[in-house]
């Protein structure tokens, strides 16, 4: 069958040119140039199987070991979640706080998962010299040792420190930028997930107890006694009081909440005071 066939018949889309391109080897765009070209029997087979395996909500990222996040690749796989395009907003906030600061900054980035968000930003900067470093913490070993890979494909391993610990519990350093994507689906309320994210991605890196807020209170508690220049998190559809309510506690008057390019409340930014 030829790959424009192949295509047609499987529905189209994003995923099945995804999944498509990774079978034959070659990159989406190589699939519009050549649709009459014919597919060899065992590779419709298999790119058909892939197929499937999506249709009953396994992320496409997992099926190909891939995902791109801040135009760059990252490999990943069900010992971490997917990198979602809203979280780039995080990427942009530490980018500008860095660049704010005017000298070179360390950074810490909380529940690092795949390493995404650390290793863009070590990216971002890799060159100019203006982090001092990128420390990466995460509970899970499963997670770093993704991280550990994808610090290593994007050449930034020297400057993108691993550890595995629960937040920030034996941190002692004051850092400058602090950014964090916690796990924030309520189990109660705020349950907002679907039922193929639920299924396949890690439960671990998914929900944050009943309202889904109880590991951000346990950060802010942690970065108060500690001190920090900028804090920067990512919460979920439907938190804005509850976030703002928790943020009001912790840092009365020093912090804002931007929306995501759908308009939503996604972003919470805490200016700090360095104190101990």
């Amino acid at each position: 069958m030829q790959i424009g066939e192949l295509l047609q018949k499987s529905g189209g889309g994003l995923d099945a040119e995804v999944l498509l391109a990774f079978v034959i080897g070659v990159g989406r765009e190589y699939l519009l140039a050549h649709e009459e070209e014919e597919v060899d029997l065992r590779l419709e087979d298999l790119f058909f199987s892939y197929m499937e395996r999506a249709r009953n909500g396994e992320p496409v990222a997992y099926i190909v070991g891939a995902k791109e996040f801040y135009g760059l690749d990252f490999y990943v796989d069900d010992r971490v979640l997917v990198p979602r395009p809203e979280t780039e907003m995080l990427v942009e906030e530490v980018i500008l706080a860095v660049r704010e600061l005017g000298r070179p900054a360390k950074v810490l980035d909380v529940g690092t998962g795949s390493g995404c968000i650390a290793v863009s930003v070590a990216r971002e900067f890799v060159e100019s010299g203006e982090i001092d470093f990128v420390d990466a913490v995460d509970i899970s070993a499963d997670a770093l040792e993704v991280a550990r890979v994808n610090a290593l494909n994007q050449g930034v391993s020297e400057i993108v420190n691993l550890f595995e610990g629960d937040l920030m519990e034996g941190i002692d350093e004051v850092y400058d930028v602090i950014v964090a994507n916690l796990p924030y689906i309520g189990e109660e309320t705020n349950r907002h997930v679907a039922e193929g994210v639920e299924k396949y991605e890690p439960k671990s890196a998914l929900f944050g107890g009943g309202n889904g807020l109880d590991l951000y209170e346990r950060l802010f508690e942690q970065v108060n006694e500690l001190g920090f220049g900028v804090l920067i998190g990512e919460f979920c559809y439907g938190q804005g009081e509850e976030i703002q309510e928790l943020l009001d506690r912790f840092f009365p008057g020093d912090f804002v909440i931007k929306k995501d390019l759908a308009g939503i409340d996604r972003v919470f930014i805490v200016q700090g005071n360095y104190a101990n």
